[in-house]
């Protein structure tokens, strides 16, 4: 699916929320449900101007401010195939009418006209309808204050109506019309032809036998046609749609007599008109569409009142900005002009501070001074701090040692010399026996002021009285 399909399937899908769909067949017309909206499924045209019934019926039911898309019955268009020109697509519309001068009858300015790409060629189907139906149709429906939205026809319907093919060929009859072959391809209508002097049914009664031999023949040259004209595109179903037939027994009548398999377009028993009301909401923006944008009335924005009205709506609304904005302005300045004043008086306090400042300013030799006297209560800081420091090594280490020694008085030793400062502790003295001094030394952990003291030589000798003398030093001695 390319994406301008893509596109027109959205864009049919917003129309058939807001847009009413009328089925025009030659002997009724048929109404799309629509939310909000009471109407009848089908209303009989026996008099032949559907227009004024279409406007009756929706002024009867109170229908206004909508927007009506028509499908047209193939009665009130013509169908042609041209070659395709070398003419860009948004201005084909316009161009038609010209290219169709040598093959219609009636004037180009009174015909409008759309076409569509042929499968497999470079041709087009063109669809032409009289201007005077489309515009006339226009002018009913506002005055019942509704618009026309599309102008469709029922052949683009017909393609989507088969759900199990995208190829066929379709033969079709309305109630109140003749036969009508169709060919499809891709769901686009590539052949049309009506098969006259038919008449209905062709099933069911003693005399249809020779009509249906003499249609069946005609059926099989169109099938011949198509196949020798449609290159790549071979046409092996028929589908068969006809209002008051047997559609099965046709069918199934043709399929005997045809080269090609013949069944019926749907199993639904509906009539042509219902049928085409339950596939036109899947027509997208791409398929044909009569009543071309630029045939649309020009809603005229920029009349001289409504330039004059925005002029003077602008004039007013810059001539109040200014006002305001002025009126702002003295605003602001009053207030700078206030800001200003308050600037100069906190400059003229800044000035009187600093004079009051450069007087309060000490001297350098002031300053000096007190920095040495500063030094100096520091200096003498420190001087206490570490007398009070001595005091308390004095007070803590030497009268607590001296206290434990005297604790570990014993009757073996004698203590005759002791030298003692913050990290030393030497003695000197007498003993008994020698293993006195090591048990004496091994009290000292008894002792919380001599616990952990150590010491690195011990000395042992006699002297002149032959007694046994001892020397500990807890730092040895150097040499």
């Amino acid at each position: 699916m390319n994406i301008k399909s893509l596109i027109g399937k959205f864009g049919s899908g917003a129309r058939s929320t807001n847009c009413l769909r009328v089925v025009v067949q030659p002997y009724a017309l048929y109404f799309s449900p629509l939310e909000g909206v009471e109407l009848p499924k089908r209303v009989s045209i026996e008099s032949g101007d559907w227009q004024k019934i279409l406007v009756e019926t929706l002024t009867k039911a109170n229908v206004n401010d909508l927007t009506i898309d028509v499908v047209l019955n193939s009665n009130l268009y013509q169908t042609y195939q041209i070659d395709k020109p070398n003419v860009p697509d948004e201005e084909l519309g316009q161009t038609l009418p010209f290219l169709l001068k040598d093959l219609i009858s009636e004037k180009i300015t009174d015909i409008i006209a759309d076409a569509t790409a042929l499968p497999n060629s470079n041709k087009l189907q063109v669809y032409v309808v009289p201007k005077a139906l489309v515009f006339g149709l226009v002018q009913r429906l506002e005055k019942a204050k509704l618009s026309l939205g599309h102008v469709l026809v029922e052949d683009d319907v017909w393609g989507l109506a088969a759900t199990d093919a995208e190829r066929f060929v379709l033969l079709q009859r309305s109630k109140n019309s003749q036969y009508k072959v169709s060919a499809f391809i891709d769901n686009r209508c590539v052949f049309q032809r009506t098969i006259r002097g038919v008449t209905a049914p062709l099933v069911g009664v003693a005399s249809s036998s020779l009509q249906l031999d003499g249609i069946a023949l005609e059926l099989q040259r169109s099938v011949d046609y198509l196949s020798s004209q449609l290159r790549g595109a071979t046409l092996h179903h028929m589908k068969v749609c006809c209002d008051e037939e047997n559609n099965d027994d046709l069918a199934r009548e043709l399929d005997e007599r045809l080269s090609v398999k013949v069944s019926r377009l749907t199993d639904l028993p509906l009539e042509s008109g219902e049928l085409l009301t339950q596939y036109v909401a899947d027509i997208c923006d791409s398929g044909i569409n009569l009543y071309p944008d630029h045939l649309r009335p020009k809603v005229e924005r920029f009349t001289l009142n409504t330039v004059a009205a925005v002029c003077a709506l602008i004039a007013v609304t810059l001539l109040g900005s200014y006002g305001y904005f002025t009126w702002q302005q003295v605003g602001l300045n009053a207030e700078l002009s206030s800001q200003r004043s308050q600037e100069e008086q906190l400059k003229q306090q800044v000035q009187q501070l600093n004079q009051k400042l450069a007087k309060h300013k000490p001297s350098a030799q002031k300053v000096a001074a007190v920095e040495r006297l500063k030094e100096e209560i520091r200096a003498k800081q420190d001087s206490l701090l570490a007398v009070s420091r001595f005091d308390d090594e004095q007070n803590v280490g030497y009268s607590g040692v001296m206290k434990g020694l005297a604790k570990l008085g014993r009757n073996d030793i004698s203590l005759n010399y002791i030298k003692m400062s913050s990290d030393v502790l030497d003695l000197k003295g007498l003993a008994r026996e020698p293993q006195s001094i090591p048990n004496w030394v091994n009290q000292f952990k008894n002792e919380l002021n001599l616990v952990g003291r150590s010491f690195e030589k011990l000395k042992i000798g006699r002297n002149e009285q032959d007694v046994l003398t001892f020397e500990l030093h807890t730092k040895e001695d150097k040499k």
